[in-house]
C-alpha cells in the first residue's frame, strides 16, 4: 500500500506539468492558423484590380490586428527656421492620426489616408492647404500638389455609393499619375457623408483603404481612364439623391484637421504660384512685424491676389509668366466678369504694374478692411486657423458661402494684408456672364433671404455691430 500511495503521489506531480505542455502545443497551432491567415491577406492585396467592389467581404480580424499599427515615428533634424518659427508662433507639434468623428449630421472618417510626411510635419514647418470637393475634383489634386509641395487636406463629401468611387480615386492619384509619389507625401483624405445617405460600405482604416491596388495599366499597355472621370456628374449619388453640395461642412474639416500652425483655406481649382510654402515662412522669419504678436493689435490675414486664364494657356508659374498673359490679354482678374469687386485687391493697378524681379522677396504689399469700397472682397489668405469657421448652414448651391465668414471677420474688425509677388490662378477657362442655371438661382435667393432674416441678427449678436460691414 506504502508503494502505491507513492506512485499516486508521483503522477500527482506530473499533472501540472502535463497541463502546462499541452497548452503550449495549443498555442503553437493557433499561431501556425493566424500566421496562414495573415500569409493568405498579403496574396490578396498583391492581386491587381481595377477598384474596390461595391460589396467588399472586409478583411479578418487578423488583418487588423497585423496592420493597426501606426508608422514609427521619425526623428527628424528641424531647420534653423522651424526653431525660431516654433519659439516665435508658441505652437506645439502634432501628429496626423485617424479618427472616427460625428461633424453635425455628418459622419466622418477624419484622416483616412494620410500624407506620409504630412503625418509628423512639425507646426512650424510648413503651410497646409486646406480643400475640399467630391470625387469630380480629383482631377485638380496633383496641379495643386506638384506647386504647393507641402501638407494639403483634403475633405471629400462622399454620399451613399460616391464613396466607391472616391475610395478608387484616392488609389488612382496615389499611384497612377506622374506627382503620385508627391500625393503620397503630402495629402490627407477626409470622407464624410450625412448619416441620412450612408454607404452600404465603409472601410475600417487606411489600411484597409490601401489593401486594393489600384491597376494603372490595362493588359494591352494603354493607361486606365481616372474613375472620377467614368462617372457622369448626373450619375452620382448625390445628383440622383438630389442633395446639395455642403461646401463650407468640407471647408471647416479640411481646417480643424491640420496640423500646421498657419493654413492656407483655398478651394482646389485654384493654383498657387510656384514656391509660395518657403517663401511665406522665409517672410516671416526675416521680418516677425509681419504677424500680428501683440494682443492690442487687430487680428490679420495674408490674401493673395486670384486670377483667371484662357482655356488651353499654360497656367503662369511665377509673376512674370501671370503678366506676360496680362500683355496677351490671355490673363485677368478672377471673376471680372461675373462680380468686378470681389476679387478687387487694395492697390490692384499697382500690383499689376510693378514688375517682379529675381529677388524680389515675398512682402505685404498693401491692406485693407473688409469695409467700403472692399465689402464684396471674397479673398482667399493664409491665417493662423483662429479665424471663425465657414457657416455650414450655406450651401454652394446657395452662392455667398465665403461672404459670410467674411462678414464676422469685418464685425471682428480683421485685417487683410494682400501679398506679392505671389497668387492664384484659376483652372483655365474664363467665366462668361450669362443666365445661370434657374435651380441654383432659385437657391441664391431663398439664400440671400435667409442670411439677412437669420444669420446677419445672429453674427451682429455674436461678434458686434458695424454698419460698414455687409454679406
Amino acid at each position: 500500500m506504502a508503494a502505491i500511495s507513492f506512485c499516486n503521489r508521483k503522477y500527482v506531480r506530473l499533472w501540472p506539468v502535463l497541463i502546462l505542455l499541452s497548452v503550449a502545443l495549443l498555442l503553437v497551432w493557433r499561431n501556425l492558423q493566424q500566421a496562414q491567415k495573415l500569409a493568405a491577406s498579403s496574396k490578396i492585396g498583391g492581386h491587381k484590380s481595377v477598384g474596390l467592389p461595391t460589396n467588399p467581404s472586409r478583411p479578418s480580424a487578423d488583418f487588423h490586428l497585423a496592420h493597426d499599427q501606426h508608422p514609427k515615428f521619425i526623428q527628424r533634424e528641424d531647420s534653423a527656421r522651424t526653431k525660431e518659427l516654433r519659439s516665435l508662433l508658441k505652437c506645439r507639434d502634432r501628429s496626423l492620426r485617424f479618427q472616427r468623428l460625428q461633424h453635425g449630421e455628418f459622419w466622418l472618417l477624419q484622416n483616412l489616408v494620410m500624407g506620409r510626411r504630412s503625418r509628423e510635419v512639425g507646426c512650424a514647418e510648413s503651410v497646409t492647404y486646406t480643400t475640399n470637393g467630391d470625387f469630380t475634383f480629383f482631377d485638380n489634386l496633383e496641379m495643386v500638389v506638384s506647386r504647393w509641395r507641402a501638407p494639403v487636406s483634403f475633405a471629400i463629401h462622399t454620399p451613399g455609393y460616391d464613396l466607391n468611387t472616391t475610395l478608387d480615386a484616392i488609389r488612382y492619384v496615389r499611384n497612377c499619375l506622374p506627382e503620385s509619389d508627391s500625393i503620397k507625401d503630402w495629402v490627407s483624405f477626409h470622407v464624410y457623408f450625412p448619416n441620412q445617405h450612408m454607404p452600404d460600405y465603409v472601410p475600417y482604416d487606411e489600411a484597409e483603404v490601401l489593401l486594393y491596388p489600384h491597376m494603372c495599366t490595362l493588359a494591352n499597355g494603354s493607361l486606365v481612364s481616372p474613375p472620377y472621370t467614368r462617372i457622369p456628374t448626373t450619375e452620382s449619388y448625390k445628383s440622383r439623391a438630389n442633395l446639395t453640395y455642403p461646401i463650407n461642412v468640407g471647408r471647416n474639416i479640411a481646417r480643424l484637421a491640420a496640423n500646421t500652425h498657419f493654413i492656407f483655406a483655398c478651394d482646389i481649382e485654384l493654383y498657387p504660384s510656384v514656391g509660395f510654402v518657403d517663401q511665406f515662412l522665409d517672410m516671416v522669419a526675416r521680418n516677425h512685424s509681419v504677424l500680428a504678436l501683440d494682443p492690442r493689435q487687430r487680428r490679420r490675414v495674408y490674401p493673395l491676389p486670384v486670377f483667371e486664364v484662357e482655356t488651353g494657356v499654360q497656367v503662369p508659374a511665377d509673376k512674370d509668366e501671370l503678366l506676360a498673359l496680362f500683355r496677351k490679354q490671355q490673363a485677368q482678374v478672377f471673376h471680372l466678369k461675373l462680380c468686378p469687386t470681389c476679387h478687387t485687391i487694395p492697390g490692384q493697378e499697382e500690383w499689376l504694374n510693378r514688375t517682379s524681379r529675381a529677388d524680389d522677396q515675398l512682402h505685404l504689399f498693401s491692406k485693407a478692411l473688409r469695409k467700403w469700397k472692399f465689402r464684396a472682397w471674397e479673398p482667399f489668405y493664409v491665417s493662423d486657423n483662429t479665424e471663425p469657421l465657414f457657416d455650414e448652414r450655406v450651401t454652394w448651391e446657395g452662392q455667398s458661402n465665403k461672404r459670410i465668414q467674411n462678414y464676422a471677420m469685418c464685425l471682428l474688425d480683421y485685417e487683410y494684408h494682400v501679398l506679392s509677388p505671389a497668387f492664384l490662378v484659376h483652372s483655365p477657362g474664363i467665366k462668361q456672364t450669362g443666365n445661370g442655371d434657374s435651380t441654383r438661382l432659385q437657391y441664391a435667393k431663398e439664400m440671400s433671404k435667409f442670411i439677412k432674416n437669420k444669420i446677419e441678427p445672429e453674427y451682429r449678436v455674436l461678434f458686434g455691430e458695424n454698419s460698414a460691414c455687409k454679406t
